[in-house]
């Protein structure tokens, strides 16, 4: 059985809702820094303190300045706590209107995540939990919910749906990349067990973004032996995520033979030329740039005795292109190696090429949310970069204070 609950959410006001909360996983760091620089009102300065200093990250000296700035924000009636504990639903459209996110901003029992019941596909590095929770030490706060799904759920749904067209509409803006953000307030006691009740139908949550962030978050409370502690979810049913996947480049450090390459290539996959960029709309299928040219790749290998991580088609690219025809045996550290997001434009792609930033570029099919579930469920690990996984939540948008 899921368990939720309802939490005094930081908010900013009505009006500053861009201008406190921050777009993390669109601006650079330099674009971050520009902000810090020109909008003191930028949760930035919570979250990402050492930007206005305009040095290398040191979590001793600068997390120190979280709590202060978050004060400020405070202070200065950028923010204000809800009086009362609440859910809130959450809308994110994109600005082409093709994509409309729901789902619910609650809170999950640390209890859950160390007994199994917040699955997780993903390895998690110490150094970085050890680090967010240190700056949860210092803020006090949990700026960004980890994104986690679940099951189909009609009960769940059926309760969102309903709820967010009675509620109360309490913020709604488009940001600076034109998504349009609502935020529902549920804090009347009877639509509260009406949440819980229908999340109850699920047996068990799953991380879809933010595995650090959980790890850490409920590090925090485990650390400082915090009995009942919960953590910060944005909880999306499965259809309403939009899952993508990541490009692989390769940099060889010496001289890049394609031909030799595309030869070796032949041994365990079928290769026909195509006239422009490829991206797979089938499994076991996949594009390669090499130069200016485009090949569609077919796997002509059987899945048939291979677990659900063995199966997945960046494991593919895994065992039998970096690990056999590249020698790359550890694609998360290996400096011939990057991902790319697969949303990067093909005449971005195209020109990093020709400037020789890659020898090679792979399109993959992206995952699908049944694919991370039988992960998951079986305990195992994806691949690196498996999935890019929207919607990306503004960080400071709806904050938990801890």
């Amino acid at each position: 059985m899921a368990r939720i609950n309802p939490f005094k959410a930081l908010l900013p006001q009505k009006g500053l809702e861009v201008k406190v909360s921050a777009n993390t996983h669109v601006d650079d760091l330099k674009r971050q820094t520009e902000i810090v620089n020109t909008n003191p009102l930028t949760y930035l300065n919570v979250v990402k303190p050492y930007l206005r200093f305009n040095e290398a990250k040191d979590p001793a000296r600068h997390f120190p300045y979280a709590k202060s700035s978050l004060r400020d924000l405070i202070g200065q009636k950028a923010m204000y706590q809800d009086s009362e504990e609440c859910f809130y639903i959450y809308f994110q459209t994109d600005k082409n209107h093709t994509h409309e996110f729901m789902g619910l901003i609650a809170t999950l029992p640390v209890e859950d995540y160390y007994n199994g019941k917040i699955k997780i596909h993903e390895k998690t590095l110490t150094e970085k939990e050890e680090q967010l929770i240190l700056h949860i030490e210092n803020s006090g706060a949990i700026g960004e919910p980890v994104l986690i799904t679940h099951p189909k759920s009609q009960d769940i749904l059926d309760a969102l749906i309903q709820l967010a067209e009675k509620s109360e509409e309490i913020m709604h803006f488009d940001d600076e990349i034109n998504r349009h953000h609502r935020l529902i307030r549920i804090n009347d006691p009877a639509q509260i067990a009406q949440l819980k009740d229908a999340y109850a139908s699920v047996k068990d949550f799953y991380i879809a973004d933010g595995h650090h962030r959980s790890s850490a978050s409920a590090g925090y409370f485990k650390k400082h032996n915090i009995i009942d502690g919960h953590y910060l979810a944005y909880i999306v049913p499965p259809g309403y995520l939009k899952i993508g996947s990541f490009y692989r480049a390769y940099k060889s450090l010496g001289k890049f033979d394609a031909n030799h390459f595309l030869n070796l290539m032949k041994e365990e996959f079928e290769i026909e030329t195509c006239d422009s960029c490829f991206n797979p709309e089938d499994v076991k299928t996949f594009g390669l740039l090499i130069g200016e040219n485009w090949y569609r790749l077919k796997y002509k290998g059987s899945s048939e005795g291979l677990n659900s991580v063995e199966s997945l088609d960046v494991s593919i690219l895994e065992e039998h292109v970096f690990k056999q025809k590249l020698n790359i045996h550890d694609s998360k550290t290996d400096k011939q190696l990057s991902f790319l997001k697969g949303t990067m434009p093909n005449e971005v792609l195209i020109n990093e090429m020709k400037a020789g930033l890659y020898d090679a570029v792979f399109t993959v099919h992206p995952c699908t949310i049944q694919e991370v579930f039988a992960v998951a469920d079986e305990g195992l690990i994806m691949p690196p970069k498996s999935t890019f996984i929207e919607p990306k939540l503004r960080t400071g948008l709806t904050v938990q204070l801890v």
